[in-house]
């Protein structure tokens, strides 16, 4: 889902009439931090694409969300992320977990996956063993 829609959906087709357009935006509603808020028992991880100042906008949205663990990428580089096969990441945890940040570096997004799914199972286990 995007962080925001359109004000008024068009009823139907918009022909081009004009050579230019106004929409106006506004903004959904956050269901990864509606969920986490009302469901503290679920472990919840969040994804963030941030394009500068990347710890500081995803432990941002960690704490602001209430999240567990936020897995963030920096899409302002060319060699990973949207137009890649490659990826990099870093993870970070709710400060409960008392755990440090992890970098996850530059591979194949396949591996990004697995190491982020052997991640989230060590946090569960972590969480349900205290």
């Amino acid at each position: 889902m995007a962080d925001y829609r359109t004000e008024e959906a068009a009823p139907q087709k918009i022909k081009k009439t004009q050579d230019a357009m106004t929409l106006s935006l506004v903004k959904n509603p956050d269901i990864l931090a509606t969920i986490s808020l009302a469901h503290p028992e679920l472990f919840v991880v969040g994804f963030a694409a941030e394009t500068q100042d990347v710890e500081r906008y995803a432990r941002g949205k960690l704490v602001a969300k209430d999240l567990d663990m936020i897995a963030c990428n920096d899409v302002s580089r060319a060699d990973i992320g949207f137009a890649s096969d490659d990826n990099a990441m870093q993870v970070f945890f709710s400060e409960h977990y008392e755990r440090d940040a992890v970098t996850l570096e530059k591979t194949s997004k396949d591996k990004i996956a697995e190491q982020l799914a052997g991640i989230i199972g060590q946090v569960i286990n972590q969480r349900q063993n205290g």
